[in-house]
């Protein structure tokens, strides 16, 4: 198949499975082709596999119109460093990405949840490889889209490869976090970097009645889609709208160490015949916990005699380590939390909720900048998210 074939076929599945709805979004999609926004050589899939156009053609072109995204950035080199896209399904290459070109699922997801309208004024937080930015250049007009990339190469790439296509939005070379105040209110401010907590600015930017759509998440590098409505008084209420991987956006202050070992000896230990780590996998008990229980990171490790987990909280003084043991699973953990114990008072609490899925979640904001997230609805059942910035 050609890249126009295979462009065809991906855009009419979307719209035959309901993902794309909206006449204006559709027409975006059909006329905005992905692979003229990804890179011949330098990307690679989330499994790792490098690709390249010149290379190994087919692979290049049922990757670009695969419905995942592709990484365009790793923390340690090889290919070539943008910002700004969501990540991935949480393999160790996914987890290792620092931007990735979205899933063409997601994307659709992300722009139909904002509700675009000709004539919206919209902010775009992280331009990356340019393909979402000239779809909202499409549906918008190339006027109305304010594009911010951290990047000097990265945003020059993304012109590039807008103006190959005749498209002309305002790109910026500046941090996310801060928005862009010289283009504000915006009608719509989109992200596909993620957060635990909207951006000041953003709320600052966003015109009243305004919406916010971006990834959001407590738990690194996986999430849901928030769609945040902005009355304009600087509070915010989200709804969330199905799981997705990313990117997360960086904020200022110091970078988060990895998740680590603590090297220290236990201060408690247990065995346990049902398997731990099976709760933090699965994403519907993994989002629970991370609204229950504030302050904690966990990653997926090798540990001697098998695959098992660290968790650290953010201040890095206590953790658990979990790890095979035989027939059965041994749990040790330290430091001033006991943080295995607050995940097993989190899971039974899930369960008499009746395990509702991370979509029964909410999220406000309030004036003094305090997120509170609830289940089902602003007066029931909440727990105040940490104020703990992101690394």
């Amino acid at each position: 198949m050609t890249a126009r074939e295979r462009h065809s076929a991906l855009i009419e599945a979307m719209v035959a499975d309901g993902t794309l709805t909206d006449p204006g979004l559709i027409a975006a999609f059909r006329a905005v082709p992905r692979h003229s926004f990804i890179p011949d050589t330098g990307a690679s899939t989330v499994r790792g596999t490098a690709l390249n156009a010149a290379g190994n053609p087919e692979r290049w072109l049922a990757a670009v119109y695969a419905d995942n995204a592709i990484i365009t950035r790793l923390d340690e080199g090889g290919v070539p460093r943008q910002r700004g896209d969501e990540a991935t399904p949480r393999t160790p290459e996914a987890e290792a990405a620092t931007s990735s070109s979205s899933a063409p699922t997601v994307l659709a997801r992300l722009l139909g949840l904002a509700d675009l309208t000709y004539g919206h004024r919209a902010l775009e937080i992280g331009t990356g490889t340019g393909w979402n930015t000239a779809l909202l250049a499409h549906r918008l007009g190339d006027d109305s889209v304010d594009s911010v990339e951290i990047d000097p190469r990265v945003a020059g790439n993304a012109r590039q490869a807008l103006t190959a296509e005749g498209r002309s939005p305002r790109i910026t070379v500046s941090d996310g976090y801060a928005g862009h105040p010289e283009g504000a209110p915006y009608d719509r401010i989109t992200s596909t970097c993620g957060v635990r907590a909207l951006p000041p600015a953003w709320l600052e930017q966003v015109a009243e009645d305004g919406l916010i759509v971006c990834p959001w998440g407590a738990l690194e590098g996986a999430g849901v889609l928030a769609r945040f409505e902005c009355p304009g008084d600087g509070t915010a209420r989200g709804t969330f709208h199905g799981g997705v991987g990313f990117v997360p956006l960086r904020v200022p202050g110091p970078q988060l160490p990895p998740v680590h070992d603590s090297g220290q000896q236990p201060d408690e230990y247990r065995l346990t015949q049902e398997d731990p780590i099976a709760p933090l996998m699965s994403f519907p008990s993994a989002f629970a916990l991370s609204v229950m229980v504030p302050d904690w990171r966990v990653r997926r490790r090798w540990i001697g005699t098998g695959s098992g987990v660290w968790v650290n909280d953010r201040a890095d003084e206590s953790w658990v380590r979990v790890y095979p043991y035989g027939t059965s699973w041994m749990i040790e953990q330290g430091g001033p939390r006991s943080i295995w114990d607050e995940f097993e008072d989190a899971l039974d609490e899930w369960s008499e909720l009746g395990e509702p899925a991370p979509e029964r979640f909410g999220i406000s904001v309030s004036g003094d900048g305090t997120h509170r997230i609830w289940l089902d609805s602003p007066e029931g059942r909440a727990w105040d998210l940490s104020p703990v910035t992101d690394g």
